[in-house]
């Protein structure tokens, strides 16, 4: 059987440094943002997560995006 595979969701995670903890260890810290459009692509995601890193107030070290799929038998 062939599985067929439905984007249903999507979702753009700015992983960022928040500061050091007492044993040197960097504390990182994530903002999600859920309900992405599917359609979006990833050009325009890392465009707006880019155009967002000025704002926040802590450096950003990483740019996620999350998709989920429903899977069924076709």
């Amino acid at each position: 059987m062939a599985v067929q595979s439905t984007q249903i969701k999507s979702a753009l995670s700015l992983r960022y440094k928040e500061g050091v903890d007492a044993n040197g260890k960097d504390i990182i810290k994530t903002k999600k943002f859920s309900n992405i459009k599917i359609v979006a692509d990833n050009q325009g995601l890392l465009d707006v997560a880019t155009a967002l890193s000025p704002l926040m107030k802590y450096p950003i070290v990483e740019i996620l995006r999350s998709n989920d799929s429903k899977l069924i038998n076709a």
